[in-house]
């Protein structure tokens, strides 16, 4: 499992080992811890954090917004949530 968090620092999003201690920045060198960065979701698959962290980039970019709101976290956890479930019931169909 892999969790979507935000650098404290530059603000860019990216993804870690949800058993990962500290998280290097690839974009601006900052390290931070990883339990005291808010996580915006956690996926099974590091494929799958890859393209998300570019769409949540993309979003924002196109609303011109710095952050999403706790609704739109929630949303999208919501989301990605019924997209797991989707998967598992075409598994077992």
């Amino acid at each position: 499992m892999y969790l979507i968090i935000r650098c404290p620092s530059c603000r860019t999003f990216t993804y870690v080992d949800r058993f990962q201690t500290w998280k290097l920045c690839p974009i601006c060198g900052h390290a931070h811890e990883v339990a005291k960065v808010p996580a915006y979701l956690e996926v099974e698959h590091y494929l799958e954090a890859e393209h998300i962290v570019k769409e949540m980039e993309k979003h924002l970019h196109a609303t011109k917004k710095p952050d999403f709101s706790p609704e739109e976290t929630a949303e999208l956890r919501h989301y990605y949530t019924e997209a797991l479930r989707k998967k598992a019931k075409g598994r077992h169909a």
